[in-house]
């Protein structure tokens, strides 16, 4: 049975307005002419929406700037969830009939060839194949061995992502990280949770100060990563599942390396400063 609070919070997201106003709070603005003549909104709407906004605890002001509470941060993450769920149209059957007879094992040398043929690529070496996160994430040893360089864009927020990238930091490997904006949402949401001893809150203000670590937010298709520009992992993502994860490979390829960090590389240009800076180093409570 649905209570009166979630139906308020489903009536008030309802109004246009209030929706274009709540999505542009992300990353937080300023209560002038210039924000809600960009935001398409006149002046009396822009107003009258964010008092319904801040008088059911979505909106706060910090600093002379509106921005998400912590329960906003929540609902924006279940938003782009739901989202996700909608474009997605199809699951990708034929893919998912091969997996059920090759789960965990390599792909065939055959399939292989085939694939550099489909997608004009070479030098592949033998190809891993992931179909539940639990498998994927005990591989991700594989990250501490980087030598030089990892790039990652990952729709997870998972405390083993933390601790391998944490390992590779400190051994002198360069990380650049981009967090989907949905799980940047629910890790915000999460994190006034956590006491400052905290182990993954402690692991992250130093992996903050740390100039090998760059962390961005930006819209995150799909998961991959780039090992020192020639081993690479992608995720298909299945958003009609039970778990995110349809899907995830593993191969070494410098071809493919370069044509992912293209794609990470267009990620940057349309990625933000991720939050997580101004909540772990300057220690922001959203309340």
């Amino acid at each position: 049975m649905i209570s009166d609070k979630n139906y308020k919070i489903y009536k008030i997201l309802s109004k246009k307005n209030n929706i274009i106003l709540f999505n542009a709070l992300y990353y937080g603005i300023e209560a002038s002419r210039e924000s809600y003549k960009k935001l398409g909104i006149n002046r009396r709407s822009f107003y009258y929406s964010l008092k319904e906004l801040k008088e059911n605890s979505m909106v706060t002001k910090i600093d002379g700037k509106y921005v998400l509470t912590r329960f906003g941060y929540f609902i924006y993450s279940i938003q782009e969830k739901m989202n996700m769920w909608i474009e997605k149209d199809k699951e990708i059957s034929e893919l998912t009939q091969l997996l059920s007879n090759n789960n965990g094992e390599e792909l065939s040398f055959l399939l292989l060839k085939d694939l550099e043929e489909i997608v004009g690529l070479s030098n592949f070496e033998p190809v891993k194949v992931y179909t539940e996160w639990s498998s994927l994430a005990s591989d991700l040893a594989l990250l501490v061995k980087a030598k030089k360089s990892i790039k990652i864009a990952t729709r997870y927020s998972e405390p083993v992502i933390v601790n391998y990238l944490y390992e590779a930091i400190r051994n002198n490997v360069k990380v650049e990280a981009i967090s989907d904006k949905r799980v940047v949402g629910l890790r915000v949401s999460t994190l006034p949770f956590m006491n400052s001893n905290n182990t993954i809150i402690l692991l992250l203000k130093e992996m903050l100060k740390n100039p090998n670590l760059k962390m961005k937010a930006a819209e995150v298709p799909f998961s991959f990563i780039i090992v020192d520009k020639e081993e690479v992992g992608i995720e298909i993502p299945n958003s009609f599942g039970e778990n995110d994860l349809l899907v995830a490979f593993r191969f070494k390829s410098p071809t493919l390396a370069g044509k992912l960090n293209n794609i990470f590389q267009r990620l940057l240009e349309n990625s933000e400063k991720d939050p997580i800076y101004d909540l772990i180093l300057k220690e922001v409570d959203f309340k």
